[in-house]
């Protein structure tokens, strides 16, 4: 299935890397020339790119998640921390 959010790009190589260029339709989507991203490698040899801050907002929202679910016995574990002097008194 081919839409229009999927583009054909060669792989090149420039210098002692491989390279992908991404074409200027995904700059909306925060590909911009200087943004970080993580590629990731799955099983099947598909590769998946995102910009690294897409990435700290999914992790921070998971985190933000797990605290909320959880807050009750983090609120246990804090106060039971033999290593938290705040604790103690």
């Amino acid at each position: 299935m081919y839409t229009d959010d999927m583009k054909v790009v060669k792989v090149r190589r420039v210098g002692n890397s491989n390279v992908v260029s991404i074409p200027r339709e995904f700059e909306a989507r925060g590909y911009v020339a200087g943004t970080s991203v993580l590629v990731e490698e799955f099983e099947n040899g598909e590769l998946r790119i995102m910009p690294t801050e897409q990435v700290r907002n999914r992790i921070r929202g998971i985190g933000k998640r797990v605290v909320d679910e959880h807050a009750e016995a983090l609120q246990i574990l804090a106060e039971h921390d033999p290593d938290d002097e705040s604790a103690k008194r």
